[in-house]
């Protein structure tokens, strides 16, 4: 801590954090040591994003129960990720691209959770439910879950400059 008002620093990380989302894929954006601190912090929540994500995605190794749980925990995690991240306001260029993008991840997701919670065994059979139409949502599940993975990969791939950019000591 270097003595400021907390407030300040509050104020000051916000400032750098509207800076850095409109400005997401550039790395030169994270030429300042605020911004690149801040740049770091969001890249740790991003791993964590990723991380409850791939556990989730994995019920063979997690098993049915953690993997419908982790997955409505996962969405949660997104939703806050894209909140942050203030995802929707490209217009233009790259900007638009990557809006459709975030919102196709967040919709096929929201998609993956709907049709997961359909088809559970554990989630809704807590709550006392029960959904019909397992040969409808199971198969839209698998669907889903597919297109998710691949959404990711380029999310993560279109983002690599501004992975190594936080990195970069």
């Amino acid at each position: 801590m270097t003595g400021t008002d907390p407030q300040e620093e509050i104020q000051s990380d916000a400032q750098l954090a509207a800076e850095l989302a409109s400005d997401e894929l550039n790395p030169k954006a994270l030429s300042t040591p605020g911004r690149k601190r801040l740049a770091r912090k969001r890249l740790v929540f991003d791993v964590v994003v990723l991380a409850v994500y791939l556990a989730s995605a994995n019920p063979g190794i997690t098993g049915i129960p953690v993997h419908e749980w982790v997955g409505l925990g996962a969405f949660v995690l997104l939703a806050a990720h894209c909140a942050a991240r203030g995802m929707w306001r490209g217009t233009g260029g790259k900007g638009l691209g990557l809006t459709i993008l975030n919102v196709l991840v967040l919709l096929v997701t929201a998609l993956c959770v709907v049709s997961g919670v359909m088809v559970s065994g554990t989630v809704l059979p807590a709550f006392g439910l029960f959904a019909d139409g397992y040969y409808f949502w199971d198969p839209l599940h698998a669907v889903a879950a597919k297109m998710l993975l691949a959404l990711l990969l380029v999310h993560v791939a279109v983002h690599i400059p501004w992975i190594a950019g936080a990195l970069k000591k």
